[in-house]
């Protein structure tokens, strides 16, 4: 799989897609660009919602630190709702620490997706012309994102 991002403003806010295996170079220009729309849309006044999706990522030397200050920069800009989709359980526990370091877990909720063989594994493809995610929870944590309204929460009980 090739290493890709895309960090793109939506009417209801923020999306962000990190795929393969990102370079450190490639996660401080996500971070940047993440710093960049968080201050675009605090300024607009509105509260907004994010949908951030992990694609079979991989983070040599992954920096907490740095998602924890770029959720509390996004929660002092106005956000509202923050889903995150996944694909694998050890990070999704690794954000679950992420977010509750940064105090956000009761804006957030992650979502994790059973890879789907047909879909060439992770996020990817399509199933009858819609993305594969989309048959297999991506709608649910999609009307989170836009709607609120009640997810079960990951606890560390869980």
């Amino acid at each position: 799989m090739t290493a890709s991002f895309l960090v793109e403003l939506k009417d209801w806010g923020l999306h962000v897609r990190l795929q393969g295996t990102l370079s450190l170079e490639q996660r401080d220009t996500i971070a940047r660009q993440v710093e960049r729309h968080c201050a675009t849309l605090g300024a607009r006044g509105t509260s907004w919602s994010s949908l951030v999706e992990f694609d079979r990522f991989e983070a040599e030397g992954f920096r907490p630190e740095i998602v924890v200050a770029l959720m509390k920069l996004a929660r002092r800009c106005g956000q509202l709702r923050c889903g995150v989709v996944m694909t694998d359980w050890h990070w999704a526990a690794a954000m679950a620490e992420v977010m509750i370091a940064a105090g956000i877990d009761d804006q957030a909720r992650i979502f994790v997706l059973a890879e789907d063989p047909q879909a060439d594994g992770g996020l990817a493809g399509e199933i009858g012309g819609r993305p594969a995610a989309d048959h297999y929870g991506m709608d649910s944590a999609m009307a989170w994102v836009l709607n609120g309204g009640l997810v079960p929460m990951v606890s560390k009980a869980a």
